[in-house]
């Protein structure tokens, strides 16, 4: 019996499957690691353990790995290890993919009908000294913070109705509050959204929902001191074309954008939409009040930005309209005009946002995210200086990928981003990676320093770093 991977795309090449779990001690080290950097750097993605059931398969719908670069007075670790979700215990168990095409489950093998969909492999939430694997189309699951190994899913005590948690839930730096949604809350290609609040307890202390206006994919959101901010965009679900074994996803450019801005501590039916033409974002970098209007910064382009998402009016992708700006979208609170403006903040392509978490959601100067030059893999490290204007990149080198940076602070007492960056670079042809960190000060200084992996690492999606203080606290649980 043959069991072999498709010699496709998403299987072969930069996408070729690792398949493993690694642990790797004491990693090479070239310059000094500042001081600041102390704790764990985990990372979350997609690796699928198994040959894809309908024969191909797309990149974001292969299982969860999580892994962590944990950083100790100078000396750095690495550990990686697969999420145990149901899904991934099922089709183990059977030694065959069981689950078919992306948030399809018509296209499932019929003994997992009604299991747990979901591969926990986009993003981290950290809360209450517990470590969480998320993906939008199911609850987190719960990794041990320094073995990854799973612990289980998380409803909250039974607490939580949404079907769904978000990807991209938000800290509050004053509260310390954990700001979560969950759209599709009602099951896939339904339009329910649900939102709420997880106390520093790891307590669920509030969910609400509204309707949207139709069903799309909500992949991220922001929020200010006292409002919480919802893109509604045209990459839409049906559930006749999910029935009919189609794709998920496909861009209806004949409706609008919808913003739904809600109270904070109203109820949800105070939601007021704002509209616009069509337009994609995949992530919001942050948002905060000027007075009156609200500014949303994000990276918008004109049309869907993936070619693997159908154009419902059969039209092919178009790269030009699909290369996504990081850009502003303002609301006037004050007035009954229901239009935002636009205005873009630089004129190149970037995505994977990061910042200074202790200004999310109020006034910011300093932006970071992944870059690109046009029509090639994120291969820089971007930073936009809101004060002054100012962009700054550094450029991996060529034939590298970049991942999404995270931000460390210098230190407590540092100004609003100082401090340093930290990505894993993938060196393809040098069979390696490295995660390199950059001063804030000038990041096209170059790395003061790189941690060398001697292979390469599969794309990530997300990432998130707890200093050492809160892993140690969390080794006492």
């Amino acid at each position: 019996m043959s069991i072999q991977f498709p010699q496709t795309p998403g299987f072969t090449g930069v996408n070729k499957p690792m398949r493993m779990e690694i642990d790797l001690f004491e990693l090479e080290v070239e310059g000094v690691i500042p001081e600041a950097i102390n704790g764990a750097m985990y990372r979350c993605g997609p690796d699928p353990q198994l040959p894809p059931r309908l024969g191909d398969d797309i990149f974001i719908n292969g299982d969860g790995q999580v892994s962590g670069f944990y950083f100790s007075d100078g000396h750095v670790d690495f550990r990686l290890r697969y999420v145990r979700t149901e899904k991934f215990e099922l089709e183990r168990a059977a030694r065959k993919a069981l689950f078919g095409a992306y948030r399809n489950p018509f296209t499932d093998d019929p003994s997992v009908a009604g299991r747990d969909r979901t591969t926990a492999n986009t993003a981290l939430m950290w809360n209450a000294g517990r470590l969480y694997a998320l993906k939008e189309d199911g609850r987190p699951y719960e990794v041990n913070p320094m073995t990854l190994e799973t612990i289980g899913r998380n409803d909250f005590g039974g607490a939580m109705a949404s079907r769904t948690f978000t990807a991209h839930v938000k800290y509050d730096p004053e509260t310390h509050d954990v700001i979560w949604h969950g759209y599709a809350a009602d099951g896939e290609a339904t339009n329910a959204i649900a939102y709420g609040t997880i106390a520093p307890d790891g307590t669920l202390v509030s969910e609400q929902r509204f309707t949207a206006p139709y069903a799309s994919m909500i992949h991220d959101f922001a929020f200010t001191e006292t409002y919480i901010l919802f893109p509604i965009m045209p990459v839409t679900s049906d559930p006749e074309r999910l029935a009919a074994g189609g794709s998920h996803w496909a861009w209806d450019g004949t409706k609008p954008t919808y913003v739904g801005i809600v109270p904070r501590n109203g109820a949800s039916e105070d939601i007021r939409y704002f509209k616009g033409p069509a337009r994609w974002s995949f992530h919001t970098l942050n948002a905060y009040e000027d007075g009156d209007r609200i500014h949303l910064d994000l990276t918008v382009s004109e049309r869907v930005g993936f070619p693997d998402i159908p154009i419902l009016d059969g039209s092919p992708f178009d790269p030009e309209k699909g290369r996504s700006l990081l850009t502003r979208w303002t609301f006037d609170m004050s007035s009954n005009d229901a239009s935002f403006s636009e205005t873009v903040l630089w004129d190149h392509p970037a995505d994977f946002f990061e910042m200074d978490p202790r200004v999310a959601g109020r006034p910011y100067r300093h932006g970071f995210m992944a870059a690109k030059e046009k029509d090639m893999v994120f291969n820089m490290i971007g930073h936009i200086d809101h004060a002054t204007g100012e962009t700054r990149a550094y450029h991996a080198g060529a034939g590298a990928s970049v991942q999404e940076p995270v931000f460390v602070p210098r230190s407590a007492e540092a100004p609003e981003g100082d401090g340093y960056l930290l990505a894993v670079v993938n060196h393809r042809a040098e069979n390696r990676a490295e995660v390199v960190i950059l001063d804030t000060d000038d990041i096209t200084a170059g790395p003061v320093a790189r941690v060398h992996v001697p292979m390469p690492l599969r794309m990530t999606f997300h990432s998130e770093f707890v200093p050492q203080a809160e892993l140690e606290t969390a080794a006492a649980l």
